[in-house]
């Protein structure tokens, strides 16, 4: 059948069952208006396909350099692992957000003493760090009253913080060692990528000092902000050692009226001069290449030693 041919029928059976309705409606007008067609609704846009989902970042070759090799042993969540070392105390720690390893000295006095939270950097962990870097040794050759807390942090880009706020480590570390927290100042020192732990507790007003080991990559802004909010008369410190980063922590330097360059870590003994110790923001160039900064164990003592941390006895 045509085209043409398909209309024509078409209209005819129309034609035909109108009359076929007139017929059986009895009388009426002779002409009926047709009914109003029904609004159609406004027509609405497809959604959007859902944007495709960024790729995740490849998982790094951890059996590969630079990644630390030191063997580590599995703890379970809740698990403590008591010790000692050096005469006193120590806590290994299995937490939901990785490992905490916490130490105080011998004859530490909670009401004088402070905190130091320590952030590793990148390729390394809690445990591996607390072998290669021997951190308990730096913590000793400070010379520093505190309870010394190492804690996870990224060990590469693709991996976020855990210890996303600096209270619930604390409460964690109170919680699982039975010791209290000292009322003494809060100091965190972090090396290379643990920066992006540390910009994350710059609004806790418990933190007093930072310790940035070649860890400027980002921030400056930030951590001048944290700096100048107490103003003159506040207690924090920022100080930074700079390798890779010298040139950023440079320019921070001067742009911060009364900071302290030295053109290079001093030796231990006899340490930081006053006007270093004084000095509200502290750069320092480093002689020793990034890795060498935690790996020879110089730099955080003497830092430590001259900071906001009291004596040990």
């Amino acid at each position: 059948m045509t085209r043409g041919a398909a209309v024509t029928r078409g209209a005819l059976l129309l034609a035909a069952s109108l009359a076929a309705w007139g017929c059986a409606s009895g009388p009426g007008p002779a002409a009926r208006q047709p009914a109003e067609a029904p609004e159609r609704p406004p027509a609405v846009a497809a959604p959007a396909p859902p944007a495709a989902a960024p790729e995740p970042a490849p998982l790094p070759d951890r059996a590969q350099p630079p990644w630390s090799r030191a063997a580590v042993t599995p703890l379970a969540i809740g698990e403590v692992e008591r010790g000692r070392f050096a005469g006193g105390p120590t806590w290994r720690i299995g937490t939901r957000r990785g490992v905490v390893l916490a130490w105080h000295p011998p004859g530490h006095r909670p009401r004088q003493a402070g905190v130091l939270i320590y952030l590793h950097g990148y390729f390394t962990t809690v445990d591996q760090a607390a072998a290669d870097h021997r951190l308990l040794e730096q913590f000793r050759l400070s010379g520093r009253d505190a309870l010394f807390v190492a804690a996870e942090a990224p060990a590469w880009n693709g991996e976020e913080s855990v210890w996303t706020a600096l209270g619930p480590l604390l409460d964690e570390v109170a919680r699982r060692t039975g010791a209290p927290l000292p009322a003494g100042p809060v100091v965190v020192a972090a090396h290379s990528g643990g920066y992006r732990t540390l910009l994350l507790w710059l609004d806790d007003p418990r933190v007093q000092e930072i310790i940035l080991l070649d860890g400027l990559y980002r921030g400056e802004d930030q951590l001048q902000a944290w700096l100048e909010t107490g103003g003159p008369a506040s207690r924090r410190r920022l100080v930074l050692l700079g390798d890779e980063t010298a040139a950023k922590m440079e320019a921070l330097a001067a742009a911060v009226p009364e900071a302290v360059l030295l053109p290079r870590l001093p030796p231990l003994r006899p340490g930081l001069d006053a006007r270093a110790r004084a000095a509200r923001l502290l750069c320092v160039r480093s002689h020793q290449p990034h890795m060498a900064i935690v790996e020879r164990g110089e730099a955080l003592p003497l830092l430590l030693q001259g900071g906001r941390l009291p004596a040990a006895r």
